[in-house]
């Protein structure tokens, strides 16, 4: 290995200079000769530090603050040479609609506007009558004017002779008031229940204020053994679970009810599949309404009235609001077949009689 030999790189008279620079002058020296400009480095430390001066004064961010604003108010604003106040004026030339003049051309000859002028209401009815203008016909003059025969008797006879009037509304049909107070005598419609009085075929107790559980448990009772009773409308009696329950084991037994109306009550899901579990067998019953009760019946019960109502061909009328679609399209189809089961057990019927 070669000797290192120390050398000298400095001479006598540059030793006694660097001799005499104070510690101040020696790192400004060295930031001089450092290589600062290096890719390695952070440009943060690539320049000269300038962050070791002493600070000029003491900072007090609210006088700061107030010196810009006061500074910002005392300078005027600048005024654009080509700065023009808005005035509230017309501009250029005011739009004007050019008229245009009419010709008036008739829509009729002379001689048939005279005999429109001359002719009574009731010509004019006569002749909306045959035009089809149905607005000025009234509802029953409008129906008469579709008919067949109405244009085989304008046939060499001349305009077929309507009633005057006037256009008229019709009369709106009225629907009973659900939240009605219903007056039935409660004790006469109780004995006749429980006499088994044949001429007691609806027992409507819907919105009845004095129905109370104790009620609803006789009417069920008796209901088993009834053979008259063919409409029972329950709506709003406030009807629990377990009362539901026992009407269905009192429809395995009645063999004559055929209306069944429970709606706005406090049924559950057991109860309402209990009863549909009995229209499986039950052939009387031919209207049932479930809708709008206080509990929620779930997605499995809605599932079993679809089960049930596949096995049931007497149920016409079914009343329930359901949540998923799937089972409402299925119950409305077997209640569609059923329908169709009575309406040819009807034709049926006729034909025999005919016969």
């Amino acid at each position: 290995m070669a000797k290192v030999r120390n050398k000298n790189f400095l001479t006598e008279e540059e030793k006694d200079l660097f001799d005499g620079l104070t510690a101040d002058e020696i790192a400004e020296f060295n930031q001089d000769l450092d290589e600062k400009d290096e890719d390695l480095l952070p440009a943060g430390l690539r320049g000269e530090d300038q962050t070791t001066k002493d600070p000029t004064g003491p900072f007090d961010r609210e006088k700061l603050m107030t010196y810009l604003k006061d500074e910002a108010v005392s300078q005027p604003d600048l005024q654009d040479p080509h700065y023009v106040p808005f005035e509230k004026k017309t501009r250029g030339r005011v739009f004007k609609k050019k008229e245009k003049s009419k010709t008036t051309t008739p829509l009729l000859p002379d001689d048939l506007s005279d005999v429109l002028d001359a002719a009574s209401e009731d010509d004019l009815l006569e002749l909306a009558a045959v035009l089809g203008i149905h607005g000025m016909l009234t509802q029953k003059q409008s129906e008469t004017a579709d008919e067949d025969k109405t244009w085989d008797s304008l046939k060499g006879s001349g305009l077929r002779k309507y009633k005057g009037g006037i256009t008229k509304a019709t009369k709106v049909k009225e629907y009973t008031d659900n939240e009605a107070v219903n007056e039935l005598d409660m004790e006469e419609a109780l004995a006749k229940l429980k006499a088994g009085d044949e001429t007691l075929e609806e027992l409507n107790l819907n919105n009845h204020q004095e129905v109370t559980e104790d009620i609803l448990m006789d009417i069920v009772e008796h209901l088993k053994n009834n053979t008259s009773l063919k409409k029972l409308h329950l709506a709003n009696t406030q009807m629990k679970d377990h009362i539901g329950e026992e009407l269905a084991e009192a429809l395995k037994s009645n063999t004559t009810l055929e209306i069944l109306n429970l709606e706005s009550n406090f049924l559950k899901a057991e109860s309402v599949m209990a009863l549909l579990k009995v229209i499986e067998v039950n052939e009387s019953l031919k209207e049932l309404k479930l809708a709008n009760q206080y509990n929620k019946i779930g997605h499995k019960a809605e599932q079993a009235m679809a089960k049930s109502l596949a096995k049931n061909t007497t149920i016409l009328r079914f009343g329930y609001n359901f949540d998923s679609r799937g089972p409402r399209h299925t119950c409305n189809k077997y209640v569609m077949r059923n329908n169709d089961i009575d309406r040819q057990k009807r034709q049926e019927a006729k034909r025999q009689n005919g016969n």
